[in-house]
């Protein structure tokens, strides 16, 4: 097709989250509850180390977005889910 035109994608959200990723989402909410977004390296550090793949996996399924200054928080619909479950996601609460 013609003249250098791009065409915009969405990614598809993977609703499939294991119990550690899971613990994760809610770590990050939490954290944005507190008014305090994390970065990555926050997350590493009250999780551990072995946490780094799992955000990695976060980010590539659509739960996680990467802000400014490396800042962590939830997707929109990240935020929905977790509303619909029940969870308090909004993080001015």
């Amino acid at each position: 097709m013609g003249g250098g035109r791009r065409t915009a994608y969405a990614r598809r959200m993977d609703f499939t989250l294991t119990p550690a990723e899971e613990a994760v989402v809610r770590h990050v909410a939490a954290c944005l509850r507190a008014g305090a977004p994390p970065a990555d390296d926050d997350v590493a550090e009250a999780l551990g180390d072995e946490v780094r793949p799992l955000l990695q996996s976060l980010l590539d399924k659509g739960w996680l977005v990467v802000g400014e200054d490396r800042a962590l928080t939830l997707s929109t619909i990240a935020r929905a889910v977790l509303a619909d479950r029940g969870d308090a996601s909004d993080p001015r609460r």
